[in-house]
């Protein structure tokens, strides 16, 4: 009986667990990625960078920093090719998301950019989650 009862439990505690999960991939903050700058800047440092490839895909270019004594990824800077427009309705030619410590911290709309060029754009500092501490 109490390998019965025990069972029962632990069948109840997972399908508890499987709604939830169900609940939380409902609860999106987006479900289309704006393409406006002034929009896309205004949302990309709420999302994680999971959430952020599942919309928008994965970046055309990622350069990772990392720690020499652990080889572990503290920041990278990922770029995306004609995805945000200007005021005109224009594509800018790069968008580049710097990511440090799981979200977006700052996003960089660039124009002419090639191996050669100084990289100019527009910078905007993204808005964070609330964080507990």
């Amino acid at each position: 009986m109490k390998i019965f009862i025990a069972i029962f439990s632990i069948f109840c505690f997972s399908l508890a667990l499987a709604e939830d999960q169900v609940a939380d991939s409902d609860n999106l903050i987006i479900d289309e990625m704006p393409t406006d700058y002034l929009e896309f800047a205004s949302v990309i440092g709420l999302l994680k960078p999971e959430e952020i490839v599942g919309l928008i895909g994965e970046p055309a270019k990622k350069l990772d920093l990392k720690m020499k004594s652990s080889n572990e990824v503290i920041a990278s800077s990922w770029y995306y090719h004609n995805l945000n427009t200007d005021g005109n309705g224009n594509y800018f030619p790069t968008t580049e998301l710097d990511i440090i410590d799981g979200y977006v911290e700052s996003v960089v709309f660039l124009n002419d950019v090639d191996e050669n060029s100084n990289f100019e754009g527009k910078k905007f500092d993204t808005k964070q989650p609330d964080s507990l501490f």
